[in-house]
């Protein structure tokens, strides 16, 4: 198992995953609902969208630090 780089506790597996008809993103700043996300500075897809159901990525969770630590 991985250890938090914090804390150095065990990541609990699990995963990170969206609503149901959202993808997952990342970037510097969380764009306006009127704001097309792509354009955010720093965006960076992590998952394509997914019709009709969740989009989902194994994570680690450290729920000492409150920290997640995901794979893309």
């Amino acid at each position: 198992m991985t250890k938090c780089s914090q804390c150095g506790c065990e990541l609990e597996s699990g995963y990170i995953f969206s609503t149901k008809d959202g993808a997952l993103s990342f970037a510097d700043e969380v764009p306006s609902s009127f704001e097309n996300a792509r354009h955010a500075p720093g965006f960076v897809e992590l998952t394509a969208p997914k019709v009709g159901g969740r989009t989902a990525l194994a994570a680690g969770i450290c729920r000492e630090c409150r920290q997640i630590v995901i794979a893309y």
